[in-house]
């Protein structure tokens, strides 16, 4: 797998995404967790499963009975002197778990038996947060170890009269807020760079200013860019930020 897709992992969740591990069974992850939202891979950050496909099959792992058309890919599995179907995340390549046919469970007649350690819950109420920083590609990385931060992506942000170099943050407001990330982000950078000129905080149109640090600007956004793909997860294209095996 490449790099960008694991380098944020933990030791196990390497091992079950990329090493094709299996959590043990029980009632911890997700396996009980039923929240209306969008379970996406843990490795890439691609949408794979819907809640409304989410049952309750009592096999210790979490199920679904369908997936998000075109996220899943199939696979014959023989290892261990069984024959199986593994599922993959079809972006990246990351292994999910595994497929069963013909159990009853639910009338798709289908169970996707997935890793908790492969998928990350996206809730339907999550929030975007759009903030300037001095350095993307290392705030990026900064920004994505911060828990409740669900997505991070590398873009150019203006407000009419000043443009940065900027991260559109996708978060759960049930673990953090804007003041806490980007307060993060700002205690995590160097000292040179906590000038308050390199932070902005920007708001879209129709919506209300965040609560953010005094020391954050605000305005409105009236420009946002993603960053081309060269510049997403750069450190760990580049080798500077590694697995941990």
């Amino acid at each position: 797998m490449k790099p960008e897709y694991t380098a944020h992992l933990t030791p196990w969740e390497y091992k079950v995404i990329a090493e094709k591990a299996t959590d043990p069974p029980g009632e911890g992850g997700y396996t009980n967790h039923f929240e209306p939202g969008t379970y996406h891979c843990r490795a890439c950050g691609a949408p794979l499963f819907e809640s409304s496909a989410k049952f309750h099959s009592g096999c210790g792992w979490p199920a679904f009975d369908r997936e998000i058309p075109g996220a899943i890919m199939r696979k014959p599995d023989f290892s261990y002197g069984m024959v199986r179907t593994e599922i993959l995340c079809m972006h990246c390549g990351g292994h999910l778990g595994h497929v069963f046919e013909g159990e009853g469970f639910t009338p798709t007649n289908t169970r996707h038996c997935v890793n908790s350690s492969s998928i990350v819950f996206h809730p339907t109420d999550k929030q975007e947060l759009v903030i300037g920083v001095p350095d993307f590609h290392h705030c990026q990385e900064f920004a994505s170890r911060i828990e409740g931060v669900l997505s991070v992506e590398c873009g150019f942000a203006g407000d009419g009269a000043h443009l940065f170099e900027a991260l559109r943050i996708e978060y759960d407001p049930h673990q953090t807020s804007p003041v806490r990330i980007i307060s993060t982000l700002v205690e995590r950078t160097t000292q040179d760079l906590r000038r308050s000129d390199y932070w902005h905080c920007f708001v879209r149109d129709g919506s209300q200013t965040p609560e953010i640090p005094p020391n954050v600007s605000s305005g409105p956004l009236l420009r946002y860019t993603p960053a081309s793909e060269e510049h997403q997860w750069f450190l760990r294209k580049a080798g500077i930020v590694r697995t941990q095996k």
